[in-house]
This record gives C-alpha cells, sequence and structure tokens, in this order.
C-alpha cells in the first residue's frame, strides 16, 4: 500500500472543507425564509409621509394609547378625550419572526374606551403591535413591542 504524502494530504483536508463549506452555504439558502416586513415595500415607502403626519399629532394628544399586557389578555386603553363611538380602525399584530403568524383585529370599544385581546389567539414570543385608528377622519397611529406570555 502506497502512503500519501503530506502535500497531498493537506490538499485532500482544503478540498472537503471547501465542499463542506460550500453545502452548508447552499442548504441555508434554500431553507432560510427571509420574510420581508411589507410585501408590497415600494407603494408603503411612499406611503410613509402621512405615517409621519399621523405619529405627529398622537404624540400631540394629552393623553395617549395605553397598551398594558397581562397572561391572558392584551388591553388597549384609548384616550378618554374621544367617545367612543367615534374611533374606528384596525390594530395589527405583527409577528417578526413569521408573517403567516400576522392578525388584524377591527378596534371595538367598551363605553370606557378599552378593548381587550385574548393573548390566547397569538403565540408566545415578540410581537409589534401596530394601532392605526381615527376619530372623524383625524388619523393617529400607535406601535409597541411586547412579549407574550
Amino acid at each position: 500500500m502506497k502512503k500519501i504524502s503530506w502535500g497531498t494530504g493537506i490538499t485532500i483536508v482544503i478540498v472537503v472543507f471547501l465542499l463542506f463549506t460550500i453545502l452548508q452555504v447552499l442548504i441555508i439558502h434554500f431553507y432560510v425564509d427571509y420574510d420581508l416586513v411589507e410585501q408590497d415595500y415600494y407603494s408603503a415607502e411612499i406611503k410613509y409621509q402621512s405615517q409621519i403626519e399621523k405619529v405627529n399629532r398622537t404624540n400631540e394628544l394629552s393623553q395617549s394609547l395605553n397598551i398594558k399586557i397581562d397572561k391572558d389578555f392584551i388591553e388597549f386603553d384609548f384616550p378618554t378625550i374621544f367617545q367612543s363611538d367615534k374611533i374606528s380602525g384596525m390594530i395589527t399584530f405583527y409577528k417578526p419572526s413569521d408573517d403567516l403568524l400576522d392578525k388584524n383585529q377591527p378596534i371595538m370599544l367598551n363605553k370606557e374606551n378599552k378593548m381587550l385581546f385574548v393573548t390566547s389567539q397569538l403565540s408566545t414570543g415578540l410581537w409589534k403591535v401596530k394601532a392605526n385608528w381615527q376619530v372623524e377622519e383625524i388619523e393617529y397611529y400607535n406601535e409597541k413591542l411586547i412579549m407574550v406570555p
């Protein structure tokens, strides 16, 4: 049996290492899902100025939207300076790690300007809550990161 020289051995080790590295890169490339924040990101960027205006109007309010989370519920406490029947809009629960879990919930308030959302409808982990709401044609926007237990 013929011995392999040290130069051939080093070459074999380098080639095997490179093949292994290339194989890992290909596997990661084909099996990792890269979710976009927005599917239609171009039109979302065009609307960004109106989003800035909504945030500025929200920041000027004397009362703000409070979002409280506990084990069973997420409580949305809207400003009491507005009548509950005048407030409308949509709350989006955005899951950064999986866009298939995103949820939209229409705003439905009780007489105290509060809304409860059951946390069992959401998977555990980090969520971004986006509240797009309006009062008589004037639009507001709030955003908060929450951790669902």
